[in-house]
């Protein structure tokens, strides 16, 4: 402690030297923690460049060139997809709802008539159908009342004119029986009205999975047909589908085989000598001619999911927006 005293001078200027001491370690270790930090920035911002240097992004006339190019192999992909799936006759939608009602009634009567008159190879062979059938139109098989919308009088002239065309095809390939028609509702169904369209069995709802519907870039009407027949008529009925005279495509097919219609000797033999003489033997032959069936029919039930295409172009959206405009 008398050492101190004597020298005050000396231990200030230790003190002084080990607090600066302090101070520079402490800031050499924020200088060395910030020096590490750019260093990682530094190397990412160089790996990036790299990469951009590799793409070589820069806008020369190759590059340009070549984008050129790219964008015109896309355009004309668009458009051979669009004409592909636009090919066909196009429906015309009347908007005369008196008009449409009178259509529909001459459309359920027309193949009514066909399905009892239609003829096979060995002659008349009616295609069984449903008592009271209107093909896919129940709602209007009595009822004649026009709906108050234009656009579900469109809808359901579109669906009628589509029907007659799918119906036409399938009754070229002599089918068995027509089981269902059904299609989408041409209403906008409210609260009130789903309970009773519930119970029309013509009229069903598409599944999302299924559909082929894109908002602003597809349309579709869709419709389900369930029929009978042997496997000839469903491959015939695609085929004919498949030329593509309307745009058509199947989006799914269920085929379900119902119990084979068989023949089966249930005729007693009544010969009481040859049981008397042969016993057990012929009883078990007997038997088993009994439980052998003779299949006569193979008839398969058929129901196709079909929906009918509209390219929605944009040329169309704003020619649908400026008649709702002048409309407004």
């Amino acid at each position: 402690m008398e050492f101190f005293k004597k020298h005050p001078i000396f231990f200030s200027g230790i003190g002084l030297c080990s607090i600066s001491l302090l101070v520079g370690l402490v800031f050499s270790i924020l200088a060395a923690l910030e020096l590490g930090d750019a260093s990682k920035k530094y190397q990412k911002a160089d790996r990036l460049f790299s990469r951009l240097m590799a793409s070589n992004p820069s806008p020369v006339a190759e590059n340009v060139e070549s984008s050129d190019f790219n964008v015109m192999e896309l355009s004309d992909k668009l458009q051979s997809m669009r004409d592909e799936l636009e090919r066909g006759t196009e429906v015309e939608a009347s908007l005369d709802g008196v008009r449409v009602m009178a259509g529909i009634q001459q459309y359920i009567s027309k193949f009514k008539a066909l399905a009892n008159e239609n003829m096979g190879d060995n002659g008349p062979a009616p295609i069984e159908i449903p008592d009271d059938f209107a093909f896919g139109f129940d709602r209007f098989k009595l009822e004649t009342t026009v709906p108050e919308k234009t656009e579900e009088i469109m809808l359901l002239d579109k669906q009628r004119d589509i029907l007659d065309y799918l119906m036409t095809e399938l009754f070229a390939t002599n089918p068995q029986g027509i089981v269902a028609v059904a299609r989408e509702s041409a209403k906008v169904l409210r609260a009130e009205d789903e309970e009773v369209f519930s119970n029309d069995p013509s009229i069903f709802d598409i599944s999302s999975s299924v559909t082929s519907k894109v908002e602003g870039a597809i349309d579709t009407i869709a419709f389900q047909i369930t029929f009978s027949g042997k496997t000839n008529s469903l491959r015939d009925y695609l085929n004919r589908l498949a030329e593509f005279d309307r745009p058509i495509v199947v989006r799914s097919i269920n085929v379900s085989r119902p119990n084979e219609s068989v023949k089966t000797n249930t005729k007693e033999k009544k010969n009481d000598k040859l049981v008397a003489l042969f016993g057990k033997e012929v009883e078990s032959l007997q038997a088993e001619q009994r439980k052998e069936p003779v299949v006569t029919e193979n008839v398969s039930e058929f129901t196709l999911t079909l929906e009918y295409i509209e390219i929605i172009l944009p040329e169309d959206i704003a020619q649908s927006d400026s008649t709702e405009g002048e409309s407004i």
